[in-house]
C-alpha cells in the first residue's frame, strides 16, 4: 500500500476491508456541510458529536440521552422533529455548549461508518486542513482519505480538500493539481459544484462561503471507540 489511497463513497469504500483499514489512519471529507459543521461545533464547546447514518437510530439515541442536541439534514433540508439542522451557524455556543450532539447528514456520516474499522478516523475540511495534516503525520502512514461526495456519486467539493490535504502531507496525487488549478477560488467553485446549487436551491447558499474559509480551526475531531467525535 503506498501512503496515501483518497477514496470516494459509497464504491470504493466497499473494497477496505478490516485489515486495511485497522492500518491505516483515515481523514473523512464532506465539507458541505458535515465535517465543516462537526469541527465548530466541538469548536464552539460540543462535549462530542456522535455521527449517526440512519435517521431512526439517531431518534433512538435522543429518545436515550434527552438533553443531547439531534441535528441533522438529507437532501439539505433540515429533519422534522430534529433540534437543529446541519448548517454550521446554527452550532453556537450558546446551543451547543456542554452538550453532546447526535447527527445525520445525506452523506458525511455514512463516510464515517464506513471508515469505523480504521486504526484512526479523524474529519476534515477547508477550516482545519493543516492541524488534520499535522495530526496524520503524528499518526503516521498510510493514510485513507474518504471523499464522501455527492449523493452516491463524485463530488468536486470534497475533492478539492483531498487536494490540498494530500499537498499539505507532501503527497503525490492528481488531485493536488485539481485544489491548485482551484486557486483562490475555492468559494466560487463550492457555489457552482452539485453540493452547492443544491443548498442554493434550499435557500442554504451561505454556508458555502464558510465552508470555504481555510484554517480557522487548528482541532482535529477524532472518532473515540464509542462512536463519538471529541477533540
Amino acid at each position: 500500500m503506498s501512503d496515501l489511497e483518497i477514496c470516494y463513497l459509497p464504491v470504493q469504500w466497499r473494497n477496505l476491508d478490516p485489515e486495511r483499514l485497522n492500518r491505516s489512519a483515515c481523514a473523512v471529507i464532506d465539507v458541505i456541510r458535515a465535517t465543516s459543521t462537526i469541527v465548530t461545533a466541538l469548536a464552539h464547546g460540543a462535549a462530542g458529536v456522535e455521527p449517526v447514518a440512519d435517521v431512526g437510530d439517531a431518534f433512538v439515541r435522543k429518545a436515550h440521552d434527552p438533553q443531547a442536541v439531534l441535528a441533522g439534514e438529507r437532501g439539505g433540508v433540515p429533519l422534522p422533529g430534529f433540534d437543529i439542522g446541519n448548517s454550521p451557524e446554527e452550532f453556537t455556543a450558546e446551543r451547543v455548549g456542554g452538550n453532546r450532539v447526535i447527527l445525520t447528514t445525506t452523506n458525511g456520516t455514512q463516510a464515517l461508518a464506513a471508515c469505523r474499522e480504521g486504526r484512526a478516523v479523524v474529519t476534515a475540511c477547508l477550516l482545519n486542513l493543516d492541524a488534520v495534516a499535522a495530526k496524520l503525520r503524528e499518526l503516521g502512514s498510510p493514510w485513507i482519505i474518504l471523499c464522501a461526495g455527492h449523493n452516491g456519486g463524485f463530488g468536486v467539493d470534497d475533492a478539492i480538500v483531498a487536494g490540498a490535504l494530500a499537498e499539505a502531507l507532501d503527497q503525490d496525487h492528481a488531485l493536488v493539481s485539481l485544489y491548485r488549478s482551484v486557486g483562490k477560488n475555492v468559494a466560487e467553485t463550492f457555489h457552482g459544484c452539485l453540493a452547492g446549487l443544491e443548498l442554493e436551491k434550499v435557500g442554504m447558499g451561505k454556508d458555502l462561503d464558510y465552508c470555504a474559509k481555510r484554517d480557522v480551526f487548528s482541532l482535529v475531531p477524532t472518532l473515540g471507540p464509542d462512536g463519538v467525535l471529541t477533540i
